[in-house]
């Protein structure tokens, strides 16, 4: 029995030795933090890594597994707010094969997309990606990987080793990675801050396997602006699709809402909810509900800037003559035919104003819904031309290293045939 105790006894110690350890390792080491391992699924459904991703407390390192492989193209979406904010504050420093880092380069340049948080580029000779923070907020420090960034390498989403050694199986909602659905914002307001810009509901699947959902909106009336997009698409969702549509494993879609600026309606408004459903076959499994609330200073707007005319003060009742006179008759400031016609005049300024309005109106829809795709297909244009040259610039310089290699050897034959 003595024994025993003291066997466990000694077993405690060494375990408080061993994580003291490990803690005092943490304290010396701060950018260190665990590497996960990244990659896709075959047709087959193996799994195949391609990259390690490693999370520090000021930086993010992205290394391949197997160093030869090229990616013509890696897009690195950032997730997490804050640090989609600060993107003007990031560095990405590109590594080479003997483990030497390049100049360090602005994340927001021009492989950055700042509307889809999206950091693209080709990764050929390059055997890791270093994300650099270098000020004091700590961005990335104590938070999971899935949490700040997400990675597709050659256009196909990339899945942790975790994630894809799971059994496929039902969906269990509650704990841990079962939860299918996360919505970022358990309630949205519209104030007087964000009335013209709007909100963005962040909604990610994260159960590491393709789950079909519905999202059910406020009325159209009500709303300036709503739509749904994917992230790593970049696509809208159909608005008759919005009922049930598939979200694939580990991407999401951002639900965008911009409330109209009408007080009546947006007291209307005010106590509606957006319902994200969760659907297992054909039955709802899950319902998650988003409240909407609009502040009560926009509310009672109307009431302020409408003040209730003045009543007309009432004519004096004239005293009766006693002398049986006729009391001469109230003079008339002006004739019923000028009161018509200030009327009239009154009502034609109020139509050209509301006309006015009208043009005004139809000229912005003109450029949300006209321009702004033409000018993203021209962002979309300048970025594919980089990726070219970019392309091009390391098959050139390839061409010059075996150029190079060709030359030497033909150096080396010569004094040995002369000799």
């Amino acid at each position: 029995m003595r024994q025993a105790r003291s066997d466990i006894l000694c077993h405690l110690v060494y375990q408080g030795i061993f994580s003291c350890l490990i803690l005092s390792l943490g304290l010396l080491l701060p950018g260190s933090g665990i590497a996960e391992t990244y990659g896709i699924k075959d047709p087959k459904g193996v799994f195949v890594p391609k990259v390690t991703v490693t999370v520090g407390k000021k930086e993010i390192l992205i290394r391949k597994t197997d160093p030869q492989q090229s990616f013509r193209v890696i897009a690195i979406t950032l997730k997490n707010r804050n640090v989609s904010r600060n993107a003007g504050l990031l560095h990405v420093e590109w590594i080479n094969a003997d483990n030497v880092a390049g100049k360090p380069m602005p994340l927001s340049g021009p492989h950055y997309n700042p509307l889809s948080k999206v950091f693209q580029d080709s990764m050929g000779k390059s055997v890791a990606l270093k994300i650099v923070e270098k000020t004091k907020l700590d961005l990335f420090a104590g938070k999971p990987i899935e949490d700040l960034l997400s990675i597709s390498v050659n256009e196909q989403p990339l899945v942790s080793s975790e994630t894809a050694s799971e059994k496929d199986r039902t969906v269990q909602l509650g704990t841990g990675r079962d939860v299918s659905i996360s919505v970022n914002k358990t309630a949205i307001e519209f104030n007087e801050s964000n009335l013209k810009k709007g909100e963005i509901l962040d909604v990610d699947n994260r159960s590491g396997m393709d789950q079909v959902i519905g999202i059910e909106l406020p009325e159209k009336s009500l709303l300036y602006f709503q739509k749904i997009i994917k992230k790593f698409e970049q696509s809208q969702v159909p608005r008759e699709n919005w009922d049930r549509f598939t979200l694939g494993a580990d991407s999401g879609v951002l639900v965008v809402l911009i409330p109209e600026p009408d007080p009546a309606l947006l007291g209307r408004l005010n106590g509606k909810e957006i319902l994200v459903k969760v659907y297992q076959g054909n039955t709802i499994k899950d319902t998650i509900r988003v409240p909407i609330k609009t502040s009560p200073d926009l509310r009672v707007a109307q009431y302020q800037e409408d003040p209730k005319p003045p009543s007309r003060p009432e004519t004096p009742p004239q005293p009766r003559p006693e002398n049986g006179q006729s009391s001469p008759s109230p003079t008339r400031s002006e004739p019923p035919a000028a009161q018509a016609a200030r009327s009239d005049g009154g009502l034609g300024l109020w139509i050209f104003q509301i006309v006015n309005l009208a043009l005004l109106v139809c000229l912005g829809a003109y450029g949300i819904f006209f321009m702004l795709p033409k000018i993203q297909v021209l962002e979309d244009r300048l970025a594919k031309n980089e990726m070219f040259i970019h392309g091009s610039r390391e098959a050139i310089r390839e061409e010059l290293d075996e150029i190079k290699t060709e030359i030497l050897k033909q150096c080396e034959t010569k004094p040995s045939s002369e000799s």
